[in-house]
């Protein structure tokens, strides 16, 4: 490129001899003159054509994460209802094991400590929903959370009541 530009440099005078006619000029605007037209209504053409596809995408857009929302509310009605109903399940059975846990305190602490443990694993579940990750299987990993409270509450409650039978069964045979 550097040549071709000291070739042209060198060699300026040598190709301004001819003189164009000054009609020639005149001619080359007219024939410019209805392209620029044309490239002004293909621009707006394209400008329209933009403006429309815009618009369009945004309301897809917009109609999508509505229907996101929409899930995501009922997802949270699912856990609202799970929670509520789990809840209750373990309360229940909690509050049959009240007097038996005052009794025992060791077995008591080992509960609130596996209890919190599970807490912070519910927790963590519950902001994995809120990050909107996979819905159905966190759902599903909270449902195994709260089962996982009764069972354990529950395996709890059964064996406290076998040693009360236990230490129940001699009190009842002496003499």
């Amino acid at each position: 490129m550097e040549d071709f530009e000291r070739h042209i440099k060198e060699n300026r005078e040598a190709m301004d001899i001819y003189t164009p006619a000054p009609g020639v000029w005149s001619g080359i605007e007219e024939k410019l003159g209805p392209q620029r037209r044309r490239t002004r209504s293909h621009i707006w053409r394209a400008a329209v054509i933009i403006i429309v596809s815009g618009t369009a995408i945004s309301v897809i857009a917009g109609t999508l994460s509505a229907r996101e929302r929409i899930r995501h509310g009922e997802t949270l009605n699912v856990v609202r209802e799970t929670e509520q109903y789990y809840n209750n399940q373990f309360y229940t059975i909690y509050n049959q094991a009240i007097p038996m846990l005052t009794s025992n305190p060791e077995i008591s602490e080992e509960l609130n400590t596996s209890m919190s443990e599970l807490d912070s694993i519910s927790t963590e579940i519950k902001r994995d929903l809120k990050d909107n990750a996979a819905n159905k299987e966190v759902v599903e990993a909270l449902i195994c959370n709260y089962r996982l409270r009764i069972e354990l509450l529950e395996d709890m409650l059964s064996m406290m009541k076998e040693e009360e039978k236990k230490t129940e069964k001699p009190a009842d045979h002496e003499i």
